[in-house]
């Protein structure tokens, strides 16, 4: 046990941006003297959530396998290029770092996780209360962990470590785990979600797990798994239970100055001079933008598809975050990234959603990542709805709150008169609310046109292509491991 519980604090070492995620120092630990001390507690989590956060390049390389080989987002340039090719081109393979990397993330939150429950398990006198809490929070992060990993490659091994295991065993675990069923995997996550969404509370920092976190990620876990009438139900709850509102001003959600609003259900927290910071604007900067002395703008450069830019209505505020023109310092001229004067799409439109931080330091800012907010949730429940008994009132409704606040006009049920007239619509204005927010990869697959789109543009891609491979590494280490179809 104190094996156990000396290496589940060594990853309080390298946190600590926010004030939850502020560890202190202590000199002796006694895992029941520890955890009896509401600091210990919060400590104890720190572990587990420091391993499960990614920001500054590790949000940058998850963006590239959520966001490049989609119909809104390319890119080009720098040292990045290389890399980030075989997203856009559909050229991946098993043997690309970047599955390697982000699987392994995963189960390290994964390992956190488990060691916090393992330990509270073990420990005397510790109220019942914290002791729930404790559980439920860990319980989220795991759940999340196995959720983004079944986004990705789906069902992959849950691994189990019985009590008392030895590093050894674990290890051996580790290596021997088969990949889980596709039931076992949905119960699995399912059933983590819902202890977290039954044991939290709403409230706290939306930072920290609490029950709309839970439930939201749970309205999104059913929704990609086409679970169509708990999406809604989840979603539902979300709505109805919790306080969350739209925040006012679309532009300002994603700044500094707005990332304390409470349409944020769960976020990734930003400080410049942290562990945790934002690295979006400088591959969003077009070359020789001016900006300013404190501000960096790198050779690799994200792109907005023009195509996808026009999917937008005339007005709609959403398009402030964009730039479609700009004035180079070196040439003084005026520069079209949507079209060029013949009329054909430049490709180059650039996405300035995390505006522009004005205490950034070079390449590092303070805005924070939302993963779940409360449009998300609206949509989700008007989506799931329309599959469950076609249009309806009350999805309508639902996408007219997020609608509204675009600043264009308000749908009417009798524009839609189909299911699939309706999710067609769903499908482009999530696109449109949740850009460049990591979304785009999973709805279009949910709605069967990622492979369409990508063939479109002219990518190889196959039906396979819808779930990545599991890294080569991983199956050269685990005989029991199968690899997904295709590859």
């Amino acid at each position: 046990m104190n094996k156990l519980f000396s290496s589940l604090l060594m990853p309080l070492l390298l946190c600590g941006c926010t004030e939850f995620l502020r560890e202190e120092v202590y000199t002796q630990y006694e895992p029941d003297a520890f955890l009896a001390d509401p600091a210990g507690v919060d400590a104890l989590l720190v572990g587990a959530y420091s391993e499960f956060i990614y920001t500054a390049f590790a949000e940058t390389n998850h963006f590239i396998l959520a966001q490049l080989p989609t119909d809104e987002t390319w890119e080009t340039g720098g040292g990045l290029n290389r890399q980030a090719l075989p997203f856009i081109e559909f050229t991946w393979d098993a043997s690309d770092g970047y599955f390697n990397g982000h699987y392994n993330s995963r189960y390290s939150a994964i390992a956190a996780a488990n060691n916090v429950l393992a330990v509270v398990e073990t420990v005397e006198g510790l109220d019942p209360a914290t002791g729930i809490r404790i559980q439920a929070e860990s319980r989220f992060l795991r759940a999340y962990s196995y959720y983004i990993l079944h986004d990705f490659f789906g069902p992959t091994p849950i691994i189990t470590v019985p009590p008392g295991a030895s590093l050894d065993e674990v290890e051996a675990i580790g290596k021997e785990t088969a990949r889980a069923t596709e039931e076992e995997y949905r119960a699995y996550v399912e059933a983590d979600l819902q202890f977290a969404a039954e044991n939290l509370s709403y409230g706290g920092l939306s930072s920290r797990a609490n029950r709309g976190s839970s439930l939201a990620l749970l309205a999104k876990f059913y929704l990609d798994n086409k679970q169509w009438q708990e999406a809604a139900d989840a979603a539902g709850r979300v709505i109805d239970e919790g306080s969350y509102e739209l925040y006012e001003d679309y532009q300002e959600l994603f700044s500094v100055e707005g990332e304390n609003n409470n349409e944020y259900i769960f976020r990734f927290e930003c400080q410049v001079g942290s562990s945790q910071q934002n690295v979006y604007m400088p591959y969003a900067f077009p070359p020789n933008y001016p900006i300013e002395s404190n501000w960096e703008n790198f050779g690799a450069q994200f792109r907005t598809y023009t195509a996808f830019y026009e999917t937008f209505e005339e007005g709609d505020l959403r398009t402030e975050i964009y730039i479609t023109e700009y004035t180079p310092t070196t040439t003084g001229e005026l520069t079209p990234l949507l079209r060029d004067s013949d009329g054909a799409p430049l490709d180059d439109v650039r996405n300035f959603k995390y505006k522009p931080d004005p205490n950034a330091n070079g390449r590092f800012s303070g805005n924070d990542y939302p993963l779940i907010r409360l449009a998300d949730i609206l949509l989700t429940r008007a989506e799931a709805l329309n599959e469950v008994s076609g249009p309806n009132q009350e999805s309508i409704d639902l996408i007219n709150r997020v609608r509204s606040r675009a600043g264009v006009a308000p749908l009417s049920l009798g524009d839609y008169g189909t299911t699939a007239a309706l999710r067609e619509f769903l499908l482009a204005e999530r696109g449109r609310e949740l850009t460049s927010e990591d979304k785009r990869r999973t709805d279009l697959i949910r709605h069967g046109k990622f492979i369409e789109q990508a063939i479109a543009r002219g990518k190889p891609a196959k039906p396979y292509h819808v779930l990545y491979p599991l890294p080569q590494s991983q199956l050269d280490n685990n005989p029991n491991l199968r690899q997904n179809d295709g590859y």
